[in-house]
């Protein structure tokens, strides 16, 4: 099995997949381009009863199967109010309200896949919805008559390539998604056992929504361990450094046992130079949270993102930004991590730290 993935593959699907428009509740174009792009690899796929994709690649008896989770939705806006051009708009996720000091371009669209139909949001107002993670409303006019239902993102580039730089639209959490793809991707020419299912939630933006229905009905093999897949803020991790291996998140910390695999592979990525982080991500709770707490075993592993949200921390929006070496490092991250789970494997430190030597033991008896 090739170490990282190639170049050239790796931008196809970053592009198929991260130009795809996407808000909470209205997901289905993005998960339509996950499932031709997991297809076209001659790999199944199927549906759960709330529009989640599954899919699964498995080789030989591997003795620990894993769960890559990514969500498909971004925030953005839906129409709650419409007359004519003019309506308003709830906000759909987490961004800053501190990001609407001027007016924001936005593109419309519709569960129906018509063509986008360019906007202006302006007038926000600060109304928050808790339970639905929305901060105000906003008023929008647009290019053409709106209808309520409609929904918006950001008129920003899917993706746009500037050196190692790749600037998104929605890096959180379609470059996951894109990341899931790949690793499979580059699975298929491993011989050594291994079980990777991948899942692809909805509505991770408004509370974790569709993790914790998986987690709820156990829509996953019981036994296997979760690997949750962001693209977290870099205020705590550095962009370009390498993946990160996420001890927790902002509400939780992850599991150890889960964790190991991603350690092992650590190990195999260092040895070929290619850099990693380990850290604690404290930017947003992720869905390695939802399955924690109820009771899964589950770790997390995230891309650093500048611009989180899309907010340079300017008074405007702009897109994510993660690094093209991060990303291929990622790839190979979840490839050595499926294959350590699959043989049960530890770091190579831990075997002379499991037992405590018999001169020890007789050193400190005297």
């Amino acid at each position: 099995m090739p170490l990282l993935p190639d170049v050239a593959e790796t931008l196809a699907t970053l592009e198929a997949i991260g130009s795809q428009p996407t808000v909470p509740f209205h997901e289905h174009a993005a998960i339509h381009a996950i499932r031709e792009r997991i297809e076209a690899l001659g790999i199944e796929t199927r549906n759960d009863r709330y529009g989640q994709l599954y899919a699964r690649l498995a080789r030989g008896d591997a003795k620990r199967a894993l769960v890559l989770i990514a969500h498909t939705d971004h925030p953005g806006f839906v129409v709650s109010d419409a007359h004519g051009q003019e309506g308003r708009v709830r906000v759909s996720g987490g961004l800053r309200p501190g990001c609407f000091g001027r007016p924001v371009g936005v593109q419309v669209h519709d569960d129906g896949g018509s063509a986008p139909v360019r906007a202006v949001v302006d007038d926000y107002v600060d109304d928050p919805d808790i339970p639905n993670n929305s901060p105000g409303h906003a008023r929008i006019r647009a290019d053409a008559p709106l209808r309520v239902g409609q929904w918006a993102v950001l008129d920003l580039p899917g993706l746009a390539v500037r050196g190692d730089e790749l600037r998104m639209r929605a890096a959180d959490d379609l470059a996951g998604c894109a990341l899931i793809v790949l690793a499979l991707g580059l699975l298929r020419a491993e011989r050594r056992p291994f079980d990777v299912h991948a899942a692809f939630t909805r509505a991770e933006e408004t509370g974790l929504f569709g993790a914790r229905l998986i987690a709820e009905d156990g829509l996953i093999p019981r036994d296997a361990y979760v690997v949750s897949l962001e693209a977290s803020s870099a205020r705590f991790a550095p962009a370009g450094e390498g993946i990160v291996v996420r001890t927790g998140d902002l509400h939780n910390t992850f599991s150890n046992d889960a964790e190991r695999y991603l350690r092992v592979a650590q190990e195999e990525l260092a040895l070929a130079g290619i850099p990693t982080q380990r850290r604690l991500l404290q930017g947003g709770t992720c869905e390695a949270s939802a399955f924690v707490r109820l009771g899964w075993t589950a770790t997390g592993v995230a891309l650093p993102n500048v611009n989180y949200h899309n907010d340079p921390e300017d008074g405007t929006f702009a897109p994510e930004i993660v690094h093209l070496g991060d990303v291929l490092g990622g790839v190979a991250l979840l490839a050595q991590a499926a294959v350590a789970a699959g043989a049960d494997a530890s770091e190579t430190w831990w075997p002379s730290a499991r037992r405590v030597p018999d001169e020890v033991r007789r050193a400190l008896e005297s």
